[in-house]
């Protein structure tokens, strides 16, 4: 939950310091002025400023704000110029409390910069309080550490989902976003259900902001569909390249495979016996027991020596001399790829601290340019507390050595980063270089065993018409019997590979058959019921009139938004309707969240839910349907109280079930 607990707001003129400085309770909370001009929606104004969902209001930064901020304040015929504008909100989580600091105008501070005091605003100044400066409307801010944004994601125990962008992208539902249907400002939040709503590039965004509100399972069913769909394509991709692996290298072998399935399925281990290679119409190891049996009538016949004994013998050990030279490098090149492949991890490790360091380095330069003060005196070798010079490093001081800045760290890391990379991208570019000589090597090694092997065999012949076509024979039968024994292995391994696929496969189907396939599931079907029925009770009870039969009314399940007959309900509204649908559907999202364990924040501020003059007593009822939530949630109500009508309203509600603050004439004034 969100509770705005305090605001306290300094504008330092060239007559002294004006603002305000007021309490907020739980429950319904007035803002009022007996007129439009005194400055209300100036108020209102530092709630959004404060929080960093000014978007809501039209923009981004102090320019948003009223000139009460920026430029000059009234103080009766007085026009006072504006030096510094500071606002103060201390907010509560229900067990915490922090007090947020951001300036509107300030000469050495950007307004993007906010303060976190983890305190309340009376305790600021507390030695022991902590403090912690963080930016907002930068990008990360809603992701870093020290985006502010971030901050108050984990402060509200809020966890924003990850939901599609307008570029097909993945990204945070940003908490402009959810406020926007909680926040109704006066300018343009009046128009339409969720009229204030910023643009920040998400996808469906009030869509998305509703399911999150209403805590619906669509958005995390949608999620898990996503992911099945990438875990099904992905396993389809795995299991076709296993089977082109396969079908190739049995082609080459002009073998056949059969029982081998194209697309992934659920393999068993009959299944998996039941893929067969063939080889001239018969079982592979039939085929490669028949050229053993072959291969070893050759070896029966007896041999003969020949007269070139003395120089076959020769060869064969210059031969073997090549293949234990080959194989002293080959033994070389796999260990120097090791070490290739260590240096690699470490400098990733490396590249992965740098990065880390770089990036905090950014965001205290960031913060520093913002115009954070903190730390600012240790960052000049000054001691916060004795105000002594100090030094901002444990080895010994060296005469003329300076220590670096934070730009200095920056260009030093980066330059670090660069040397890094370059060292990665040589070590890949030796490992690949070492890889293709391994191989090139092997091959040799190979063809130099061939010839060893011949040779051994050319020492001893029957009689010399016939030795040599015996050699060429056996060498041919080795080599046919060892390219089918090395696809037997390559298809062993191919079935287990399949088995794993097949049990992802088996998974995959698992995990989809118990997504819901319809869009809603029970749940979200009751939370939209209760959202239609919260909804058409308080048109009812705020006198709606624009449609006679409430039936019509429905719950759109494409936009959770309300519609007659699948179109707009403001269609077919009058103007006073149309705000009354605003404030019913508002307090109907808060209600059922509440009787439904939604992720509202139980928070509301409606900026003159007066518009086009509508009848006392439905704003009465509208006010008390608000009280009748008591405590559990808060709400904030600028209104001004000019006529008799709007007194009467006040005075017509409970005694100490809301707290009226009252500004006089201007909001801002004279402060000690």
């Amino acid at each position: 939950m969100l509770k705005i607990n305090r605001l306290r707001i300094e504008i330092e003129t060239d007559n002294g310091l004006y603002g305000i400085d007021e309490v907020f309770d739980s429950g319904l909370n007035f803002l009022a002025s007996e007129d439009n001009t005194c400055g209300k929606s100036s108020i209102i104004e530092a709630f959004y400023y404060g929080l960093g969902f000014e978007e809501i209001i039209g923009g981004r930064g102090e320019k948003v704000l009223t000139s009460a901020y920026k430029t000059f304040i009234e103080d009766g015929e007085n026009k006072l110029s504006v030096l510094e504008a500071k606002i103060y909100l201390e907010i509560s989580n229900g067990q915490e409390e922090v007090t947020l600091y951001r300036t509107a105008k300030m000469a050495n501070r950007d307004s993007r910069l906010i303060t976190v005091y983890y305190s309340s605003l009376d305790e600021i100044t507390k030695k022991e309080t902590l403090v912690e400066d963080m930016y907002v409307h930068m990008p990360n801010s809603a992701t870093n550490a020290k985006g502010f944004h971030s901050f108050l994601e984990k402060f509200l125990h809020l966890q924003l989902p990850m939901v599609p962008s307008a570029d097909g992208n993945q990204r945070k539902l940003y908490l402009q976003l959810i406020f926007s249907c909680m926040f109704i400002e006066q300018k343009h939040g009046w128009g339409d259900i969720f009229s204030g709503i910023p643009v920040l590039g998400v996808k469906d965004s009030k869509k998305r902001v509703l399911e999150f509100v209403l805590n619906l399972d669509t958005l995390s069913n949608e999620k898990k569909k996503e992911n099945l769909k990438y875990e099904e394509a992905q396993i389809k991709n795995d299991w076709a390249l296993e089977f082109r692996e396969l079908q190739n290298a049995v082609n080459r072998e002009t073998c056949t495979i059969i029982g081998l399935p194209v697309s992934p399925c659920i393999l068993s281990q009959i299944d998996i016996s039941g893929i067969h290679i063939l080889k001239n119409k018969q079982e592979l190891e039939n085929d490669i027991a028949g050229l053993k049996e072959e291969y070893e009538s050759l070896e029966a016949i007896k041999p003969k020596v020949i007269d070139n004994f003395d120089d076959l013998q020769e060869e064969l050990e210059k031969t073997e001399e090549d293949i234990e030279k080959f194989e002293n490098k080959m033994r070389w090149l796999r260990e120097k790829i090791v070490n290739e492949n260590s240096c690699i991890r470490v400098l990733n490790d490396n590249i992965e601290i740098l990065e880390n360091d770089l990036r905090n380095n950014k965001d205290a330069a960031r913060l520093r340019e913002l115009g954070s003060s903190l730390e600012c005196m240790t960052s000049e070798n000054i001691c916060p507390i004795c105000q002594q010079s100090i030094d901002d490093t444990l080895l010994p001081v060296i005469e003329g050595m300076e220590i670096m800045s934070i730009d200095q760290n920056i260009r030093h890391l980066e330059a670090q980063k660069i040397m890094l990379f370059y060292a990665k991208e040589s070590h890949r570019n030796n490992k690949a270089e070492m890889d293709a000589e391994l191989q090139q090597l092997q091959g040799r090694v190979f063809s130099l065993r061939r010839l060893a092997m011949a040779l051994r065999n050319d020492l001893y012949t029957v009689e010399e018409d016939v030795s040599e076509a015996i050699v060429y024979k056996k060498i041919d039968l080795l080599t046919r019997i060892e390219k089918l024994e090395d696809l037997q292995v390559l298809a062993q391994e191919k079935k287990q590979r399949l088995l794993q696929l097949s049990e992802k496969w088996k998974q995959y189907l698992e995990e989809k058959r118990n997504v819901p396939s319809k869009k809603f599931s029970n749940d979200d079907l009751e939370k939209l019921y209760q959202l239609r029925e919260k909804f058409v009770v308080n048109l009812k009870k705020y006198g709606y009139k624009s449609v006679i039969d409430m039936q019509e009314i429905k719950i759109s399940e494409e936009s959770y938004l309300p519609v007659i007959e699948e179109f707009d309900m403001k269609f077919d509204s009058s103007a006073s309707d149309n705000i009354r649908a605003i404030w019913a559907y508002t307090v109907a999202l808060m209600q059922v969240s509440m009787g439904k364990s939604g992720n509202h924040p139980n928070v509301l501020i409606f900026d003159e839910p007066n518009q086009h003059s509508i009848i006392p007593n439905d704003m009465e009822k509208f006010f008390d349907s608000i009280i009748k939530l008591e405590n559990k949630c808060q709400i904030i109500v600028g209104i001004t109280i000019k006529d008799s009508d709007t007194k009467s309203i006040l005075g017509n509600l409970p005694k100490g079930m809301y707290k009226l603050i009252t500004v006089k004439n201007k909001a801002f004034g004279k402060m000690e």
